[in-house]
């Protein structure tokens, strides 16, 4: 049977991969291809429905991930220095998330055509997706070393517990003491 703890855990790492999944591929794969294949004034008619429908999916997911995220702290049951160096980055993240699609991502919507100013916009653009990809990345990696910690004081106890309980527990008969 899968517990809520599974099942939130679950849709938190789904989220993680559609965030990363999607932002990852429209800037290392999609975007490079589109700027090889399209003309200026096509290519940006494309780039402005990309971004109107990837921040949607992107913020959406972040949203997710606050929700489960702040579950998951529940399940816990604890806050260590580990989990708070992840919460600072994932603010962060979601600050740069915010900045690139709500603020950028408009601009480059509400721009005019192909010029200095649109192409200024879409390598900050990039630049800031790629400073996102790279934190989330460090932020799935701290959460690999929160799976890793030592169990907490009830943990422990609880652990302490049953050793002593199967210790103290008689062979079932027939079998060497």
């Amino acid at each position: 049977m899968i517990s809520w703890r599974i099942a939130v855990l679950f849709v938190h790492v789904t989220a993680v991969i559609v965030a990363l999944g999607g932002s990852l591929f429209s800037t290392f794969a999609l975007t490079p291809i589109l700027a090889q294949e399209l003309s200026p004034p096509v290519r940006l008619r494309v780039v402005k429905r990309i971004i109107r429908r990837l921040g949607v999916i992107v913020l959406g997911a972040l949203a997710i991930l606050v929700f489960t995220g702040f579950l998951n702290v529940m399940f816990i049951g604890e806050i260590s220095s580990l989990l708070v160096t992840k919460l600072l980055i994932v603010t962060i993240v979601i600050v740069l998330a915010i900045y690139q699609y709500a603020n950028l991502g408009a601009q480059i919507s509400h721009s005019s055509g192909p010029g200095p100013e649109l192409a200024a916009l879409q390598k900050r653009f990039r630049l800031v997706g790629i400073t996102t990809g790279a934190l989330v990345l460090l932020i799935v990696y701290l959460s690999l070393g929160l799976t890793r910690v030592a169990p907490s004081n009830a943990q422990a106890a609880q652990a302490t517990r049953l050793r002593r309980g199967l210790q103290a527990q008689p062979n079932p008969p027939g079998l060497p003491g």
